[in-house]
């Protein structure tokens, strides 16, 4: 299986959204939210300013060069940290380990110190994050708490580049 990430473009912007309201449904299971009267999720975030901001780093997830899902990081000037924002495997590619390759690729794009964080309710990421940066590190990670108390975060520092 050939993994990989390809940058989102501007006219892609909307391919992102609707991923989005695809890991919104899979969130369900766990974060309790319900769709809107039209019958969607209402995703509220405004991809054209992620996209301009330079901070942001927007990449699909291939397999087979297939949509397999997607990865926003975001770089936290002021803390000089890059920041797991929002990352989504379709059903379809779990358990197949193209989250960890996707993360591992990740994670080799950009040098320096990261950070990943999950929620308290979503006891599966934090199962694969925890188990992901555990072994792209080989155990070489600090876990603390999300800076909003709401959930788990690793940190750690690599040296791709």
């Amino acid at each position: 299986m050939d993994i990989s990430l390809e940058r989102v473009s501007e006219g892609q912007l909307i391919s992102l959204k609707n991923l989005f309201v695809l890991a919104a449904y899979d969130l369900t299971e766990f974060n309790n939210t319900d769709i809107g009267e039209d019958g969607l999720f209402q995703v509220t975030f405004n991809f054209m300013d992620w996209y301009s901001d330079p901070n942001y780093h927007m990449y699909f997830i291939r397999s087979d060069r297939a949509l397999a899902g997607f990865v926003i990081i975001k770089r936290l000037e002021e803390e000089k940290l890059y920041y797991l924002n929002h990352f989504f495997i379709l059903r379809k590619y779990r358990a197949m380990k193209i989250g960890q390759q996707a993360a591992f690729m990740t994670f080799d794009s950009f040098k320096g110190h990261w950070r990943v964080s999950e929620f308290d309710w979503n006891i599966p990421a934090q199962i694969f994050w925890k188990k992901v940066v555990s072994r792209y590190t080989s155990k070489q990670f600090i876990e603390t708490r999300r800076k909003d108390n709401k959930g788990p975060a690793q940190e750690f520092t690599n040296h791709v580049g």
